[in-house]
């Protein structure tokens, strides 16, 4: 995959590339059509291409993949593809772009006999991370 490398068993970031992959998402953002941004970074991307790096979560990193962008980013991008697609391809369909909530959750210092009750307790226990 475009932006990755596997060395001794592991996957890792190819920098220079992980670079243009940024550039694309900055680029895109700032209002260039999906050939402009990459013709901007200098690399020489058909428009699906471009519209498959947009789209890979992967980027966003996971369990095995480095992040290359911020969720944030990468969720802008993919809500401008879709405000384009509706604009433009009314036909087509886009799903929307995954929303990215991270949470946090408090260590329990309580115990509750009853299990409603203590379902309720580790519930509070948990907080969206921002």
């Amino acid at each position: 995959m475009y932006g990755y490398k596997i060395e001794n068993g592991t996957i890792v970031v190819v920098e220079d590339e992980a670079d243009i992959i940024r550039s694309i998402f900055k680029n895109y953002l700032s209002g260039m059509s999906m050939r402009k941004a990459a013709d901007a970074t200098g690399v020489d991307f058909p428009h699906s291409t471009v519209k498959k790096i947009i789209r890979q979560k992967r980027y966003i990193g996971n369990e095995f993949y480095p992040a290359i962008i911020e969720k944030d980013v990468f969720a802008r991008a993919n809500g401008e593809l879709l405000r384009r697609a509706s604009k433009h391809c009314k036909g087509k369909r886009l799903k929307e772009p995954p929303i990215f909530t991270e949470f946090k959750m408090f260590v329990p210092k309580q115990q509750f006999s009853d299990p409603v009750q203590q379902a309720e307790y580790i519930y509070s226990l948990i907080e969206v991370k921002r």
